[in-house]
């Protein structure tokens, strides 16, 4: 079978079983801080094995999976292996306190033999070395034979939790021997084995279990079962090949890759042909959900993923970029399941090619910083390059250790490998605890407790600010407590809630919870975890106790400021798909009272006349005051009315659809004007990058807007008075003013230039004779750097042979120059040296090419001191 095929058959196999089929959730998991990306199809049910409300029991998926980073990473193994890979598709059915052992060993067990064809002498099976009732279960009822049921310990068959938190049980792996010839020869391999004879392709695990956050385990309150199997694995036992990357998934994009670069066809290059594969795919994937290169977070292990592959094609001869040339093999291969990626398909290859480009730029800085790394090494008479210096150049310019080891070996200089893997080991935990800090800063343990409880709120803000409702928790440090006290810091948690908890880029809502026991400002509104509401702030008076009944009222003139940015941002983007294209999607955006910021797919800054009729067209409809309206309903209907959807969102299968004048549909969940004529005035404040192939708008609207517009009014009234002209005419002052400053300041550059040649007649007869050669180091007061490059040029072509340093005062700060003429250049002399050496005297550095070079320092009373010691680093040099 197809891959396509085997997503279908596998579908429908459980449909029929009564499972739900659901779609795939995005890479980045939904509503769950705990994980980086999405790393098994059971992420996105996480909630269902709790206390979650059920819509069904039993369901079906095909999953996109990341794993880079974090505990469950296989990047280290891709391409090293016929079987990892960074990016996968998980096939998976799912309990929720439904079926359990028997039926998902005896589905499991029908679907491999009878759907896909398998042979049953070749399947082995793992279980948790003390589930008995696995082994009773295949050993009776499907009637393997005991020696082909291996118990493992926890480390093999013991899965979860995914993340820190989660449900988590033991497993049972099914197996395909593919016969000793894939094998490691060892009298005792068997499944567990790292080598590639028996290939585990589906792990059946069941759920009994709930770890939080410290590692205490309790049992669900649904026991289920949670299924994995690697499409691409299946692919590879269906299809009769010996690698993944030998099945439909992989063939065509190797075919692409291997017509970029022939070199990839050779059997002794096929772990930089596999990885490059790999990471494609996987690049495609998460930049056309928008998780964009970035120095930290998510985007910094797309980063460094799409470096690593750029680095393997650099193993196979490629310098420039290539990797972007793949990205339509991609597309090709996964379009049918995932059409989403047709309309990216532009989009992602200009972001690739400008990391690429990006990336060959930091490499060349790389070389450069390595080159001084080894001079430095050189005048130490040291030969060992430090291991931190090693980490720094791959961290920072990411430049591959193993070049910097090459480089190494020709100039005859090792490298502390120790420090440079302890530097690296450093990193990683630095990005352990950074990301789980993210995760843990909002999801402790006691919200997990009152998701169990069933403490849960209810948001009911949409058109209104105020209610009357009950408290349903306290909590104080991080611990539920019954009641607090005037002047505490505290999160409450309400039965039903006007304010809007922080999503989807807007902010939380502030404002004041009143009981006749006391009174509480609400300082922020976010939800840790769906379902949970907090109100963070600090009992101004009184006291709250849990079950009190208060009134709930929101800051309304913030909220409706907040609103009006939120429904812009809708105009915006749609203006924007107009003016710009309609490749044009959302990729970030902060919502709040004052400003709003709204980050966008495209590859080059928008022309002053775009900005100018992307703003035109939302102040029209603004002007026209069009009516906003919502809409709950199915996502496929929402689609087929133009509605935009945006990946890494999570949506079910009804959704509320925001609809402004016919003009913008949005799937949404924020706050919203009730009509475009509350908006008011719209001003754009600026727009730059943030990423490559990532815009940012900043604007403003209603009152905001209307502030900075008179301020800038006012500024230009100002200026014009000033420049005695009127503000129409103030562009052409301005314009004529900036041609007389020009025009004086060559003026007095011209000057400065004659000053200099008069005064270098003067210098060049104090020029000294050393070393068969003429030596003249000097200042030149009250000239600038231009001039005092053009002097030292001057001076190379007239001393014949030699070497000038030239020196000049500029305020606080030193500047010197050094020349040194080709004849000497070729014996050895380098300019860039000796200007190195004289800037250490005046508190600077600097360098440059062996011909020419310059330098800066802080300490002006010091520039005689390093004028008058040139000669004696020369002689130095010259040793």
């Amino acid at each position: 079978m197809n891959s396509q095929e085997i997503r279908k058959v596998f579908l429908e196999y459980f449909a029929e079983r009564g499972h739900t089929v659901r779609p795939s959730a995005g890479i980045i998991p939904a509503a769950d801080p705990t994980l980086m990306f999405t790393s098994a199809g059971m992420v996105q049910f996480k909630p269902l094995w709790t206390d979650a409300p059920l819509e069904f029991s039993r369901a079906a998926s095909c999953q996109k999976c990341l794993r880079v980073g974090g505990k469950d990473s296989d990047l280290e193994n891709v391409g090293r292996t016929l079987r990892h890979h960074s990016f996968f598709e998980m096939l998976g059915n799912f309990s929720f306190g439904d079926y359990f052992k028997k039926d998902a060993i005896a589905w499991a067990w029908e679907f491999v033999i009878d759907v896909m064809g398998l042979e049953k002498d070749q399947l082995w099976v793992t279980i948790f070395q003390d589930d008995d009732e696995a082994h009773e279960l295949w050993k009776k009822m499907i009637g393997i034979p005991v020696d082909k049921i291996v118990r493992l310990g926890k480390k093999d068959n013991f899965w979860g939790p995914a993340g820190s938190s989660g449900p988590c049980g033991p497993c049972s792996e099914i197996y395909f021997d593919r016969g000793p010839e894939f094998g490691c020869g060892k009298p005792d391999c068997r499944p567990g084995c790292d080598c590639e004879r028996y290939f585990e392709f589906w792990n059946l695990v069941f759920p009994q279990f709930y770890q939080d956050e410290s590692g205490e385990r309790e049992k669900l309150a649904r026991r289920g079962i949670d299924t994995g199997m690697g499409l691409e694995r299946l692919a590879l036992l269906s299809q009769g090949v010996v690698s993944n990357y030998d099945t439909d998934l992989f063939i065509p994009i190797i075919t692409a890759l291997t017509e970029i670069l022939p070199a990839a066809s050779d059997p002794a290059n096929r772990e930089p042909c596999h990885v490059i594969a790999d990471h494609i795919r996987a690049l495609t994937f998460a930049l056309s959900e928008n998780i964009l290169p970035a120095n930290e977070g998510r985007g910094y292990v797309i980063r460094r993923l799409l470096r690593r592959a750029a680095r393997f094609g650099r193993k196979l001869g490629m310098a420039d970029p290539f990797l972007f040339r793949l990205v339509p093999s991609v597309v090709e291969v996964m379009k049918d399941p995932y059409p989403e990626l047709l309309e990216a398909r532009e989009h992602v290859s200009r972001i690739i090619r400008a990391e690429e480009e990006r990336f060959g730029d930091t490499l060349t800085q790389g070389l450069v910083r390595l080159d001084e790394i080894i001079d430095s090494l050189e005048d130490k008479k040291e030969k060992i390059i430090p291991g931190d210096e090693v980490f720094k150049l791959s961290d920072t310019y990411g430049f591959p250790p193993e070049l910097t080891e090459e480089i190494a070996v020709e100039k005859e200089f090792s490298i502390n490998w120790d420090a440079f893997h302890k530097a690296l080991e450093e990193q990683k935990e630095r990005g352990r605890k950074a990301w789980k800090g993210l995760a843990e800063k909002e999801v402790l343990p006691v919200y997990q407790r009152l998701m169990k409880e069933g403490s849960t709120s209810v948001f009911s803000g949409y058109g209104k600010t105020a209610l009357r409702t009950a408290v349903q928790a306290v909590i104080r440090d991080g611990e539920k407590v019954n009641s607090a006290q005037e002047k505490e810091e505290i999160d409450l948690i309400l039965a039903e809630t006007p304010f809007y908890s922080e999503a989807g880029g807007q902010v939380g809502d502030t404002g004041i919870i009143q009981s006749s026991a006391g009174e509480f400002r609400v300082d922020n509104t976010f939800s840790p975890l769906e379902g949970i509401i907090l109100h963070r702030g600090k009992i101004i008076s009184g006291s709250f106790t849990t079950g009190d009944e208060v009134e709930a009222l929101v800051n309304r003139d913030r909220r409706k400021a907040i609103e009006r940015h939120h429904s812009a941002t809708h105009l915006l983007q749609q203006a924007l798909r107009e003016v710009v294209g309609e490749h044009i999607s959302q990729a970030g955006s902060f919502v709040g009272p004052d400003y709003f910021r709204f980050d966008f797919s495209h590859y080059q800054s928008l022309t002053p006349d775009e900005l100018k009729e992307v703003e035109a067209r939302v102040n029209r409809l603004t002007i026209a005051n069009d009516p906003v309206k919502t809409f709950q309903l199915s996502l496929k209907d929402a689609k087929n009315q133009g509605a935009l959807a945006f990946f890494g969102d999570k949506y079910g299968d009804r959704v509320r659809m925001v609809d402004i004048g016919g003009y913008s549909r949005e799937l949404c969940g924020g706050t919203h004007v009730g009509g475009t004529g509350e908006i008011g005035l719209f001003t754009i404040r600026g727009e730059s990058s943030v990423a490559a192939g990532i815009r940012r708008i900043e604007a403003a609207c209603g009152e905001k807007a209307y502030r900075k517009a008179s301020e800038t009014r006012d500024i230009i009234r100002t200026l014009a008075g000033q420049l005695k002209t009127t503000p129409q005419e103030l562009p052409a002052r301005l314009k004529k003013m900036e041609e007389e400053i020009k025009s004086l300041e060559n003026e007095k550059r011209e000057l400065l230039k004659k000053q200099a040649g008069e005064s270098l007649s003067g210098l060049i007869e104090n020029a000294v004779e050393i070393s068969g050669f003429k030596l003249l180091a000097a200042e030149l007061k009250g000239v600038d750097m231009n001039t005092l490059r053009a002097s030292a040029d001057e001076l190379k072509k007239t001393l014949g042979s030699g070497i000038a340093v030239l020196g000049t005062i500029s305020g606080k700060k030193v500047h010197l120059i050094a020349a040194v003429t080709p004849d000497l250049v070729k014996k050895g002399y380098h300019a860039g040296n000796i200007v190195k050496e004289a800037a250490l005297i005046v508190g600077g550095s600097g360098g440059g090419r062996p011909d020419l070079a310059q330098a800066g320092g802080k300490d002006p009373a010091k520039l005689k001191e390093a004028l008058a010691a040139i000669p004696k680093i020369i002689q130095q040099i010259e040793k």
